[in-house]
């Protein structure tokens, strides 16, 4: 007798635990929807539109949800984002900067993680290989010297280029070493103006103004976040400003040729597509803006006393302001 009330109170206990564990195992299963956690080095309208671009994408999308953070520019809060995101259990980290990139790359490549980067200037910077890591994602670097060569058609006396960037941005630190020999073949003099954050900028940009015919702000987060400031110092001085971010124009940069990057955003998001889709990483390559455009800004030509050249505008994908009588 007592060993049949065992058997049935055994049984009791099976049938229990079976259901407990069908109504997880069933509510796991049927909650598809992946948490990705979009992330920017900082704030400025560039990783902005490279966030909106990503969100976009999923826009009717039920199959995912997106959190967004910003590190400040600081490696060890980007580090506790990481690491929160990673003990929440998300699913995919899309990293908007290379600092970021950086930091999350270790835990991607210990599979605790899925690390989607975005806007990162040289990603091999990073690995020299991402097969077998959990990373993939999208460049924003396109070749410099077809910058230069219209910045050279706008300025034909253009001789010495000034670049202001943060020495502690890897991203900003390898554009000046490939801008170099690119400006030594077109005879340009190339003039290095560094600085450690963003309240170096005020004396960074006075200082070079004095020394250059244009200055040139190519992927620097730091300085793009004092961008308005450094435009007002180089009117004031008469001196162009450049860019290869075109979000940066309609804040009174003279010209940019650079890709679109609300764009990026979107090329993000179908990589993301790709993995949430259950794609293997190792089969999905780095990429590069698919396009580049070119915006000019006529307000500021008209400021500067430089006329743009027709052909120029002919080609331009956009042109704000109205043309200079």
């Amino acid at each position: 007798m007592l060993s049949k009330k065992i058997t049935i109170v055994s049984l009791l206990i099976a049938a229990c635990v079976f259901f407990a564990y069908k109504k997880y195992y069933v509510s796991t299963q049927s909650s598809s929807v992946r948490t990705i956690l979009i992330c920017k080095i900082m704030e400025h309208e560039a990783l902005d539109s490279v966030a909106q671009g990503i969100m976009d994408y999923f826009k009717n999308s039920k199959e995912v949800q997106f959190k967004i953070d910003t590190c400040q520019n600081s490696q060890a809060l980007a580090i506790q984002i990481i690491s929160k995101f990673v003990n929440s259990g998300g699913d995919i980290f899309v990293s908007i900067g290379t600092m970021l990139a950086q930091a999350s790359f270790k835990l991607a490549k210990e599979n605790k993680i899925k690390l989607v980067f975005s806007s990162v200037t040289n990603p091999y910077s990073i690995a020299s290989s991402f097969k077998g890591t959990n990373t993939t994602g999208v460049s924003n670097f396109i070749d410099l010297k077809p910058q230069i060569e219209l910045f050279r058609k706008i300025q034909p006396k253009l001789k010495k280029l000034g670049i202001i960037f943060n020495t502690g941005e890897s991203n900003s630190v390898d554009i000046v070493k490939r801008l170099k020999p690119v400006t030594e073949e077109m005879g340009i003099e190339l003039i290095e103006q560094g600085m450690q954050k963003a309240s170096d900028i005020p004396q960074a940009i006075n200082s070079l103004v004095q020394k250059v015919d244009a200055v040139f702000i190519s992927n620097d987060n730091t300085s793009l976040t004092g961008i308005s400031f450094i435009v007002n110092v180089c009117n004031k001085n008469k001196i162009p400003v450049y860019v290869s971010d075109t979000d940066q124009v309609a804040k009174g940069c003279l010209a940019a040729l650079g890709p679109n990057q609300y764009k990026i955003g979107i090329q993000t998001g179908k990589i993301v597509e790709k993995i949430v889709k259950g794609v293997d990483m190792d089969t999905i390559p780095v990429e590069f803006p698919s396009s580049t455009e070119i915006f000019i800004n006529l307000e500021a030509a008209k400021k500067l006393e430089i006329t743009i050249p027709q052909e120029i505008l002919d080609n331009a994908d956009k042109i704000i302001g109205s043309k200079v009588p």
